[in-house]
């Protein structure tokens, strides 16, 4: 009898571990959508992450995630703006990241080389340097130095 309690037990509590590991966070389940083609369904999922992100990563990779589906429906100054607040995160991670590793040259790479070069091919899309100034001003406003300092003990 107490063997069968004790599994029953066990079995309880790897159930509940698993349950707890499967849970998807909005950004996992935006993602998901987007690898199925579903643009339009991420974004409840993607915005959610950006209204209260769970690291200045997420941050990041939601705008990121936005600004691909933007770019793929031609919407080319929304895909700017996102990329470019994609960028601006992504920066921000690396030059506050204390521990170098693996992870902090990926996002240099997005920060320095990846994300520029798509802000350069939409930027010939957009052709006018006001509307580029302007996106750039409202993007440097929302991701204000503020911000983004709630992020900065996550990183050290």
């Amino acid at each position: 009898m107490k063997r069968f309690l004790l599994v029953a037990a066990m079995t309880a509590m790897v159930s509940l571990l698993a349950a707890c590991g499967a849970q998807k966070n909005d950004l996992d389940q935006g993602f998901a959508m987007l690898k199925q083609g579903d643009c339009a369904g991420a974004q409840v999922y993607l915005d959610n992450t950006i209204a209260q992100p769970d690291s200045a990563v997420d941050l990041a990779y939601a705008y990121f995630l936005k600004g691909k589906c933007a770019e793929g429906a031609a919407d080319n100054k929304t895909a700017y703006k996102n990329y470019y607040a994609a960028k601006v995160v992504a920066c921000y991670v690396v030059s506050r990241q204390t521990h170098v590793n693996l992870d902090t040259y990926a996002r240099s790479d997005y920060c320095e080389r990846i994300i520029p070069a798509k802000l350069e091919a939409l930027s010939a899309k957009i052709d006018d340097p006001a509307a580029i100034e302007r996106i750039e001003g409202e993007v440097n406003g929302i991701l204000k130095a503020d911000y983004l300092k709630q992020f900065e003990k996550r990183l050290n």
